[in-house]
């Protein structure tokens, strides 16, 4: 009766969830970014309920308790990404119900994919028997090191501003950045300073906490990003999710997410405005699902990539003078400097067509597959704060750039390296022979 009760309650979850997606995106988006590409072209009402039937039928098998890691980013991937690219699209296409209806079902099956990768047998890694002592050393050593990099680049300010004002920050950003500072921005943004604050709340260390904190005020007063921001309200819901040993946390988190979106109307709604509504759901939301339809549009009567301007550049013939999205951002917005960055799952599609989202899923379910393998003898909490903003960046990235620069890789080496004990609402190193006890 319990997971009855469960998964009726995730059911009604996604559906509210769905529901409010679509009033806020008819209401409160739409008419102020219809410049923007998000226009309402009023799809008829069955393609709408055809679009939520194939938005909510994944929840219908999804298991609510999360054991691996790989299995909260299944949650992540399918509130954030699968569920905008099925609705979201409708409203921006002038026949909503033609061949994009086919990468909806490709995605549908990609989405199986990833959930059947969750639950296969893991594997046994061997263990580096590396001093706890000296990888600890190494981690701050690799962190002050970034930090450095950034103030060299950077200098050091604390200056945040409202996110209304973060573009101008972003000019200047951009200006002064150099590409050993960018990586430096995105690991310690995506990887160390949420890692810091996660280790503090398990060891209830003010210390580590306020630096990790500290740590993204200062990369968010540097770059003008709001994801960085919003990074440590996503660790916050995730770690509350994971309450009870992770026992109930697709319920939590697909409520949490819904009390987001729900509140941030209701505020934009009674103040006159849509501040919060474009926080929460424009950017993460609504734009990377319309993006996903343009992606589909463009790579459908044009050549495709197979990744010329990346890890395939001087392999393969490139037919384009910019990479994707800023070919998308040209083609549709009609600015050289926008960047329309995309889901891992529509640049598949722009590299290799349907056969590139299979092929991208099937890679990153092997990938969550060992991370998962190495994870059953690390602690859970660590385990998955780790992997959470890099597997996040696939919302609105790259396959590549997410393994290689949004620290999908980072992830995957660290939680090797710093070894616990598998123990899920507590902390504790893991002793070897090399540690004095």
């Amino acid at each position: 009766m319990y997971i009855r009760v469960g998964k009726f309650s995730v059911l009604v979850g996604i559906i509210l969830y769905i529901v409010s997606l679509y009033i806020a995106y008819i209401y409160l988006i739409s008419p102020s970014y219809s410049y923007y590409r998000l226009v309402n072209l009023h799809p008829p009402l069955w393609v709408c309920v055809v679009s939520s039937l194939l938005a909510l039928l994944p929840a219908t098998w999804s298991d609510y308790r999360t054991k691996r890691p790989s299995q909260v980013i299944y949650w992540i991937l399918y509130i954030f990404a699968y569920i905008p690219v099925m609705i979201i699209p409708d409203f921006v296409r002038e026949t909503p119900f033609d061949a994009f209806v086919i990468f909806k079902l490709v995605f549908l099956m990609c989405l199986v994919i990833l959930y059947i990768g969750g639950k296969l047998p893991l594997i046994q890694i061997r263990e580096w028997n590396v001093s706890q002592n000296l990888v600890q050393v190494g981690i701050v050593f690799f962190t002050m090191l970034l930090y450095a990099i950034m103030i060299q680049t950077f200098g050091f300010r604390i200056d945040v501003v409202s996110f209304k004002e973060v573009y101008d920050v972003r000019e200047i950003y951009r200006g002064e950045a150099s590409r050993l500072s960018g990586y430096a921005v995105v690991w310690l943004s995506k990887i160390m300073d949420l890692f810091l604050v996660t280790l503090g709340v398990l060891k209830g260390n003010i210390v580590l906490i306020g630096a990790g904190i500290v740590g993204q005020v200062y990369v968010y007063s540097v770059t003008g990003h709001k994801s960085v921001a919003l990074s440590l309200c996503l660790l916050a819901v995730v770690l509350f999710c994971l309450r009870h040993q992770g026992a109930e946390f697709g319920v939590r988190f697909v409520w949490m997410i819904l009390f987001l979106v729900v509140f941030s109307m209701v505020f934009d709604m009674l103040s006159g405005n849509i501040t919060l509504t474009e926080i929460f759901t424009r950017r993460m939301l609504f734009l990377p699902g319309a993006l996903s339809s343009f992606f589909f549009d463009f790579f459908s009567t044009h050549p495709k990539t197979h990744l010329g301007h990346s890890i395939f550049r001087g392999l393969v013939d490139y037919p384009y003078d910019e990479n994707p999205s800023y070919v998308i951002g040209f083609t549709y917005f009609g600015s050289e400097q926008m960047s329309a960055n995309v889901n891992m799952w529509a640049d598949g599609y722009s590299a290799f067509g349907y056969i590139g989202m299979i092929l991208f899923t099937i890679l990153l379910t092997v990938i969550l597959w060992i991370y998962d393998s190495i994870s059953a003898n690390r602690n859970f909490i660590i385990s998955v704060a780790l992997m959470v903003m890099p597997a996040w960046s696939l919302v609105d990235s790259s396959f590549i750039i997410a393994l290689m620069t949004n620290g999908i890789f980072i992830a995957i080496g660290l939680n090797y390296l710093f070894q616990t004990e598998q123990r899920r609402g507590s902390f504790e190193y893991k002793k070897n022979h090399l540690d004095p006890i």
